[in-house]
């Protein structure tokens, strides 16, 4: 035949645009309704003619948040409130992971413990930071205090369950097999209580920050975080400076569950990932 027609196996393949990165288009999407947010706070309180010292505008907000950085107090302050969090975020953990695989493996050390763990962690936190003060002085001492008394218990009790979690037939395996406690521990025990402990993590280490934050306010003494800095602001009906802390406090409160949610994903590589 004389007009041969090209075939769909020979005609030209139809372009297709390139996509995007899911994470870029999250990204996009939040700081979107982030600038969206911020323009409808600006423009809410330049149409109600609201005070400054009641509710600043995010532009009074940042102007104050950049002064502060260009003086140096404000760095200085979050690197102490970081310290006070991290360190009682780290002597919380390991003490309270430590005292859950004793208690899992010493049955009667935990029927005799189990009530006073239980007393103890009923009490409000926020109630003993008073007694912090008397017994460790007003430094950085104290608000690590308080720190590790938020942190103990879910990290405590969340590991515990992870080890009890274990599942009965592969405790049966590594009995046949001559396991030793610590082989049953390292090998099928700490994985199933992985995931707990990161669980737990990803809660505590924000209400480290919190707790930090708070018992600066009720003592600061000699230093100076960023729950002293509130206090200072606030003293002085300075709503923009309270503002500008508290941005801090949610970008390192953001920054740290990330951080979190990173080292999980890295250690806890055997598990599906979840959007």
């Amino acid at each position: 035949m004389s007009g041969i027609t090209d075939s769909p196996a020979t005609a030209a393949a139809p372009r297709t645009r390139p996509r995007l990165p899911p994470q870029v288009t999250r990204l996009g999407i939040g700081v979107l309704q982030i600038l969206g947010g911020l323009a409808a706070w600006e423009a809410l309180v330049r149409w109600l003619e609201v005070d400054p010292r009641i509710v600043p505008s995010p532009i009074e907000v940042l102007e104050t948040l950049w002064a502060l950085f260009l003086e140096g107090g404000l760095v200085e302050a979050t690197g102490i409130t970081l310290l006070e969090t991290l360190g009682g975020f780290v002597i919380g953990s390991v003490t309270g992971i430590a005292l859950a695989v004793l208690l899992s493996e010493c049955a009667p050390l935990r029927v005799l413990l189990r009530p006073y763990i239980v007393a103890l962690q009923a009490v409000p936190k926020v109630a003993v930071a008073p007694l912090f003060l008397i017994w460790f002085g007003f430094g950085i001492e104290s608000k690590v205090a308080l720190v590790i008394s938020i942190m103990f218990f879910p990290v405590l009790v969340n590991t515990l369950a992870g080890l009890d979690s274990a599942p009965e037939e592969q405790l049966e395996l590594m009995r046949a097999l001559r396991a030793t406690r610590w082989q049953t521990l390292r090998r099928v025990k700490a994985y199933v209580a992985l995931p707990y402990v990161f669980a737990s993590f990803e809660v505590c280490l924000v209400l480290s920050l919190t707790a930090a934050v708070v018992a600066e306010m009720l003592g600061s003494g000699t230093t100076v975080g960023l729950g002293t800095l509130i206090n200072i602001y606030g003293s002085r009906m300075h709503s923009a400076g309270v503002f500008a802390v508290l941005v801090v406090l949610s970008l390192l409160g953001v920054a740290m569950h990330a951080l979190v949610v990173w080292s999980g994903r890295r250690c806890l590589f055997w598990l599906p990932r979840q959007g």
